[in-house]
Protein backbone atom coordinates (compact mmCIF):
# COMPACT_ATOMS: atom_id res chain seq x y z
CA UNK A 1 0.00 0.00 0.00
CA UNK A 2 1.37 3.45 -0.88
CA UNK A 3 0.01 6.54 0.71
CA UNK A 4 -0.97 9.72 -1.16
CA UNK A 5 -1.05 12.88 1.55
CA UNK A 6 -2.99 15.55 -0.84
CA UNK A 7 -2.32 18.62 0.77
CA UNK A 8 -2.94 21.10 -2.00
CA UNK A 9 -4.86 24.23 -0.69
CA UNK A 10 -7.85 25.43 -2.57
CA UNK A 11 -11.56 25.17 -2.92
CA UNK A 12 -13.58 22.01 -4.03
CA UNK A 13 -17.45 22.56 -4.55
CA UNK A 14 -19.04 23.84 -1.71
CA UNK A 15 -15.76 23.16 0.61
CA UNK A 16 -13.60 26.75 0.29
CA UNK A 17 -10.20 27.23 2.15
CA UNK A 18 -10.42 27.95 5.64
CA UNK A 19 -7.72 30.40 7.84
CA UNK A 20 -5.16 27.48 9.25
CA UNK A 21 -2.25 27.89 11.61
CA UNK A 22 -0.37 25.68 9.25
CA UNK A 23 -0.07 28.12 6.81
CA UNK A 24 3.11 30.10 6.00
CA UNK A 25 2.66 33.77 7.34
CA UNK A 26 1.57 36.09 4.48
CA UNK A 27 0.91 33.34 1.96
CA UNK A 28 -2.18 34.56 -0.33
CA UNK A 29 -5.53 33.70 -0.37
CA UNK A 30 -6.13 30.29 -2.11
CA UNK A 31 -9.36 30.48 -3.63
CA UNK A 32 -8.39 28.03 -7.03
CA UNK A 33 -10.98 25.54 -7.81
CA UNK A 34 -9.39 22.07 -7.53
CA UNK A 35 -11.98 20.25 -9.88
CA UNK A 36 -9.40 19.61 -12.32
CA UNK A 37 -6.90 18.43 -9.32
CA UNK A 38 -9.05 16.33 -8.41
CA UNK A 39 -9.82 14.56 -11.40
CA UNK A 40 -6.28 14.39 -12.68
CA UNK A 41 -4.69 12.65 -9.34
CA UNK A 42 -7.92 10.23 -9.59
CA UNK A 43 -7.25 9.41 -13.49
CA UNK A 44 -3.36 9.31 -12.27
CA UNK A 45 -4.12 6.74 -9.45
CA UNK A 46 -6.11 4.48 -11.51
CA UNK A 47 -3.11 2.58 -12.68
CA UNK A 48 -1.52 2.16 -9.25
CA UNK A 49 -4.61 0.24 -7.36
CA UNK A 50 -2.26 0.13 -4.78
CA UNK A 51 -2.43 3.57 -3.55
CA UNK A 52 -5.05 4.93 -1.27
CA UNK A 53 -5.41 9.34 -0.12
CA UNK A 54 -5.22 11.03 2.92
CA UNK A 55 -6.26 14.60 2.76
CA UNK A 56 -3.98 16.97 4.28
CA UNK A 57 -4.98 20.44 3.60
CA UNK A 58 -7.41 22.56 5.59
CA UNK A 59 -10.48 20.96 4.86
CA UNK A 60 -10.52 17.92 7.63
CA UNK A 61 -10.93 20.88 10.33
CA UNK A 62 -14.61 21.44 9.23
CA UNK A 63 -15.54 18.46 7.03
CA UNK A 64 -15.95 14.80 7.73
CA UNK A 65 -14.46 11.62 5.68
CA UNK A 66 -18.00 11.24 4.18
CA UNK A 67 -18.44 15.14 2.67
CA UNK A 68 -14.93 15.04 2.00
CA UNK A 69 -15.15 11.34 -0.42
CA UNK A 70 -18.89 13.19 -1.63
CA UNK A 71 -16.75 16.59 -2.73
CA UNK A 72 -14.12 15.04 -4.11
CA UNK A 73 -16.01 12.05 -6.18
CA UNK A 74 -12.80 11.97 -8.75
CA UNK A 75 -10.64 10.57 -5.90
CA UNK A 76 -13.55 7.84 -5.84
CA UNK A 77 -13.26 5.53 -2.59
CA UNK A 78 -9.33 6.32 -2.58
CA UNK A 79 -9.81 8.69 -0.01
CA UNK A 80 -9.51 7.04 3.71
CA UNK A 81 -8.08 9.03 6.28
CA UNK A 82 -7.70 12.81 7.23
CA UNK A 83 -4.92 14.24 8.62
CA UNK A 84 -5.14 16.07 11.88
CA UNK A 85 -3.37 19.16 11.73
CA UNK A 86 -4.65 20.98 14.82
CA UNK A 87 -1.65 22.25 16.72
CA UNK A 88 1.19 21.28 14.26
CA UNK A 89 2.39 21.68 10.63
CA UNK A 90 1.21 19.97 7.91
CA UNK A 91 4.58 18.14 7.70
CA UNK A 92 4.46 17.39 11.37
CA UNK A 93 1.20 15.63 11.07
CA UNK A 94 1.99 13.74 8.19
CA UNK A 95 5.11 12.17 10.07
CA UNK A 96 2.66 11.41 13.25
CA UNK A 97 0.62 9.59 10.71
CA UNK A 98 2.85 7.44 9.90
CA UNK A 99 4.52 6.52 13.09
CA UNK A 100 3.47 3.68 13.24
CA UNK A 101 3.38 2.87 9.45
CA UNK A 102 6.02 1.15 7.46
CA UNK A 103 3.82 2.00 4.10
CA UNK A 104 5.61 4.22 1.76
CA UNK A 105 4.17 7.38 0.77
CA UNK A 106 4.22 10.73 -1.15
CA UNK A 107 3.17 14.23 -0.51
CA UNK A 108 1.65 16.78 -2.88
CA UNK A 109 2.22 19.89 -1.47
CA UNK A 110 1.08 23.66 -2.06
CA UNK A 111 3.99 25.86 -1.15
CA UNK A 112 2.09 27.90 0.76
CA UNK A 113 2.06 25.16 3.81
CA UNK A 114 5.07 24.43 5.79
CA UNK A 115 7.44 21.49 4.61
CA UNK A 116 10.91 21.26 5.23
CA UNK A 117 13.59 18.91 4.42
CA UNK A 118 12.40 16.28 6.44
CA UNK A 119 9.78 15.14 3.23
CA UNK A 120 11.90 16.73 0.38
CA UNK A 121 12.63 13.46 -1.06
CA UNK A 122 9.04 12.04 -0.82
CA UNK A 123 7.45 15.83 -1.59
CA UNK A 124 6.34 17.13 -4.99
CA UNK A 125 5.66 20.62 -4.77
CA UNK A 126 2.45 22.26 -6.39
CA UNK A 127 2.31 25.49 -7.73
CA UNK A 128 -0.44 27.70 -6.59
CA UNK A 129 -1.30 28.92 -10.25
CA UNK A 130 -0.94 25.63 -11.97
CA UNK A 131 -2.58 23.26 -9.33
CA UNK A 132 -1.50 19.10 -10.13
CA UNK A 133 -1.11 19.53 -14.01
CA UNK A 134 1.05 17.41 -16.36
CA UNK A 135 4.46 18.38 -14.50
CA UNK A 136 3.39 17.37 -11.16
CA UNK A 137 1.93 14.17 -12.30
CA UNK A 138 4.97 13.26 -13.96
CA UNK A 139 6.80 13.66 -11.31
CA UNK A 140 4.38 11.72 -8.80
CA UNK A 141 4.21 8.70 -11.28
CA UNK A 142 8.18 8.43 -11.11
CA UNK A 143 7.74 8.20 -7.18
CA UNK A 144 4.60 5.22 -7.92
CA UNK A 145 6.73 3.03 -10.13
CA UNK A 146 9.41 3.46 -7.89
CA UNK A 147 7.35 1.52 -5.86
CA UNK A 148 6.77 -1.34 -7.75
CA UNK A 149 3.87 -3.38 -6.76
CA UNK A 150 3.59 -1.74 -3.54
CA UNK A 151 1.47 0.80 -5.83
CA UNK A 152 0.04 -2.03 -8.67
CA UNK A 153 -0.83 -4.69 -6.17
CA UNK A 154 -4.71 -4.04 -5.25
CA UNK A 155 -5.37 -4.25 -1.80
CA UNK A 156 -7.45 -6.10 0.36
CA UNK A 157 -11.05 -5.06 2.68
CA UNK A 158 -7.60 -5.61 5.31
CA UNK A 159 -5.49 -3.19 3.84
CA UNK A 160 -8.47 -0.60 3.33
CA UNK A 161 -9.32 -0.85 7.56
CA UNK A 162 -6.01 -0.34 8.44
CA UNK A 163 -5.68 2.73 6.45
CA UNK A 164 -8.78 4.29 7.91
CA UNK A 165 -8.10 3.30 11.05
CA UNK A 166 -6.60 6.69 12.69
CA UNK A 167 -3.19 6.51 14.33
CA UNK A 168 -4.71 6.39 17.55
CA UNK A 169 -6.65 3.66 17.44
CA UNK A 170 -3.69 1.96 15.50
CA UNK A 171 -1.24 2.48 18.01
CA UNK A 172 -3.84 1.20 21.21
CA UNK A 173 -4.67 -1.99 18.74
CA UNK A 174 -0.88 -2.88 18.71
CA UNK A 175 -0.85 -2.58 22.31
CA UNK A 176 -3.97 -5.29 22.48
CA UNK A 177 -2.38 -7.62 19.77
CA UNK A 178 0.19 -9.37 21.92
CA UNK A 179 -1.79 -10.22 25.01
CA UNK A 180 -4.98 -11.29 22.62
CA UNK A 181 -2.72 -13.53 20.85
CA UNK A 182 -1.44 -15.34 24.31
CA UNK A 183 -5.24 -16.18 25.04
CA UNK A 184 -4.08 -19.25 26.57
CA UNK A 185 -1.92 -17.08 29.46
CA UNK A 186 -3.74 -16.95 32.83
CA UNK A 187 -3.17 -13.61 33.33
CA UNK A 188 -4.66 -12.58 29.94
CA UNK A 189 -7.54 -11.41 31.22
CA UNK A 190 -6.67 -9.17 34.27
CA UNK A 191 -4.64 -7.36 31.77
CA UNK A 192 -6.91 -7.40 29.08
CA UNK A 193 -9.29 -5.96 31.56
CA UNK A 194 -6.73 -3.58 33.03
CA UNK A 195 -6.17 -2.37 28.93
CA UNK A 196 -9.97 -1.68 28.26
CA UNK A 197 -10.00 0.42 31.85
CA UNK A 198 -7.04 2.61 31.03
CA UNK A 199 -8.05 2.88 27.64
CA UNK A 200 -11.37 4.05 28.67
CA UNK A 201 -9.91 6.32 30.98
CA UNK A 202 -7.73 8.24 28.20
CA UNK A 203 -10.89 8.39 26.67
CA UNK A 204 -12.60 10.29 28.63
Amino acid sequence: MVFVFFCVSGVLGSMSRHPALTTCENAPEATRSLERDVLLLGKTLSAYPGTVIVVGNDWPLYYDLRNLREAGHGFGRRVVNVLNTVGGTKEQAVLDFLANRDDPFVILASRDFEFTHRTASSRIDVDQERGFDEITRAALEVHLRGFGTRATTHLSDDDILRATVATVALRKARNFRSPLRAHQDVAFQRRLAQMLFDTKREES
